[in-house]
């Protein structure tokens, strides 16, 4: 019998999808911010976009809809405890960043060097859904750092790729 939709059945259901994990960081003015965020896709390839859905209550959605750019960081399966990190608000209103742990990008938001690949851009246009906001961004750089596998979020826990 098929599971009544709310959004218990809904997480259950979708924590079959497995999803990489990414940080999506962001710079305005002086103050830089870092959010886990699983749900991220590429859009287009003519012109190179990407989407990415952030909570409206959320600094992150703040900072990008005034800020109008974005990284998405995308983490190797060893990098479990910097998603954590960036998933917990305990971190707000304290340093995100320590200077040895990033770089600028060409947009101001921060690159993790432990980021196995990023692509960075600029804010095209934002779309309402529900209690989120879809940031549709155009490519402004991207780059591969390495070939590690990817960390992977499946049936709400944390997990790799076999052989990849």
């Amino acid at each position: 019998m098929p599971e009544t939709p709310n959004q218990a059945s809904f997480r259950t259901v979708l924590g079959h999808f497995p999803s990489g994990v990414t940080v999506m960081t962001t710079r305005l003015g002086d103050q830089l911010h870092g959010m886990t965020v699983s749900a991220f896709a590429s859009v287009s390839l003519a012109p190179l976009l990407v989407v990415v859905s952030v909570e409206k209550t959320t600094l992150m959605h703040r900072l990008v809809s005034e800020s109008r750019v974005f990284a998405i960081n995308i983490l190797p399966e060893r990098e479990e405890a910097t998603s954590r990190f960036f998933a917990d608000d305990e971190r707000l209103g304290k340093p995100e960043f320590a200077a040895e742990n990033f770089e600028p990008g060409i947009t101001g938001s921060p690159l993790l060097r432990s980021a196995t690949a990023y692509v960075e851009a600029r804010l095209r246009a934002a779309y309402d859904g529900g209690d989120h906001t879809l940031f549709l961004g155009e490519v402004a750089a991207l780059d591969v750092r390495s070939q590690e596998s990817p960390l992977v979020f499946y049936r709400g826990g944390y997990t790799g790729i076999k052989g990849g």
